[in-house]
């Protein structure tokens, strides 16, 4: 599996932390997410720090991107947007983690197949492919059918001012 595909797959499987939620509910979630971001963040300082750790986890999880050798990885990063999201009242913290665990495989899994472009560079097609799921995502919460429109709108948005 190509270190891009995995990092596809570890994103999308971040929903998962959702079960939390039915097991033990949406106080439990946030204290599990947010202990497990801070974790997540000691280890990410060990990895930026440590040339021995970096080389134990780019064998472990072959999924780091060149860049993020001497900055904080994306998944630090989709962390931290979790435990900010956690806090809010439900149904918004599900709303962030399937919206950003969905639709940005799918905006990276579009963009590379059909782009010409370099590597990691964004791509119309891949923003419309996060538009389509994020409102998807949206709809399927008990949300009116504007808020999804205006909220998967926005993100999308935001992938495409990259084009500019």
């Amino acid at each position: 599996m190509t270190g891009s595909a995995l990092r596809r797959l570890a994103h999308a499987s971040s929903a998962l932390t959702l079960l939390i939620v039915p097991l033990a509910g949406w106080a439990a979630l946030a204290w599990v997410v947010s202990v497990g971001v801070v974790a997540g963040w000691i280890l990410e300082v060990a990895r930026l720090r440590s040339r021995r750790v970096r080389a134990v986890l780019s064998r472990v999880l072959p999924a780091f991107r060149p860049e993020e050798a001497q900055r904080p990885c994306g998944a630090a990063w989709l962390g931290a947007g979790y435990a900010i999201a956690v806090w809010f009242p439900s149904p918004a913290p599900a709303a962030a983690i399937l919206v950003a665990a969905l639709a940005d495989p799918a905006a990276s899994l579009v963009g590379r197949r059909v782009s010409t472009r370099e590597s990691g560079e964004k791509t119309v097609l891949g923003s419309t492919a996060y538009f389509v799921t994020a409102a998807a995502v949206l709809l399927v919460l008990p949300y009116a059918w504007w808020v999804a429109l205006a909220g998967s709108e926005s993100m999308s948005v935001s992938k495409l001012e990259a084009l500019v």
